[in-house]
């Protein structure tokens, strides 16, 4: 009996009943080796769709320009004076979340801003970190 034959029989309920334990086997290892074997196939087609897709729609390489920020300025009297280790965290922050050179940014006045959360709002969130750690 051949493998068609075999594999034939082994979809039909009625039929496979009259199967041997080793012609059942067979059939058994055959569907596992061409099911297997297919979603190879296939993932292999999809990552070489996705890798010519990368590769067509890359387009041109990003330019670097000068980005300017400009909030409000702070007065020179004021208790929210920000230090030089603030504006330069603050700059490479922008940098990275702006995926530029920190030389290519301009920042020039901070203002710091009222955090408008509520109490239990911070506190939640608090709750939310210390329990994911």
């Amino acid at each position: 009996m051949s493998i068609v034959d075999l594999l034939a029989l082994f979809s039909d309920p009625e039929s496979l009943k009259a199967l041997t334990m080793s012609q059942k086997m067979l059939a058994s290892l055959v569907t596992t080796i061409l099911g297997m074997g297919i979603t190879f196939v296939a993932l292999v087609v999809l990552q070489l769709v996705i890798t010519l897709m990368a590769k067509f729609s890359s387009g041109k390489p990003k330019t670097l320009t000068r980005k300017t920020i400009i909030a409000e300025p702070l007065s020179d009297n004021s208790n929210d004076a920000v230090s030089q280790e603030e504006v330069a965290a603050i700059t490479v922050s922008l940098a990275l979340l702006l995926e530029c050179s920190p030389g290519n940014l301009v920042i020039h006045h901070i203002r710091k801003v009222e955090d408008s959360v509520p109490v239990w709002g911070r506190a939640g969130l608090t709750e939310q970190l210390h329990n994911n750690i």
